[in-house]
């Protein structure tokens, strides 16, 4: 089983991925599609973040 660190790593990486990719769409896109596609990424970087609040509450490591 991974351990926190790892699946914190993990979407820390996913995050700046999604990101990236959404200033990218509304810069290159056109207006509304490129919006659109920010707002989504946005939603989903506010999902991990609320995810992760959750995993550092209710994650045990076995040692």
């Amino acid at each position: 089983m991974a351990t926190k660190k790892q699946l914190f790593t993990v979407l820390w990486i996913i995050i700046a991925i999604i990101a990236v990719a959404s200033i990218v769409s509304l810069v290159v896109l056109p207006k509304w599609k490129g919006i659109f596609l920010a707002s989504g990424g946005g939603f989903l970087i506010a999902n991990i973040f609320i995810s992760m609040f959750f995993i550092q509450n209710n994650y045990r490591d076995n040692k």
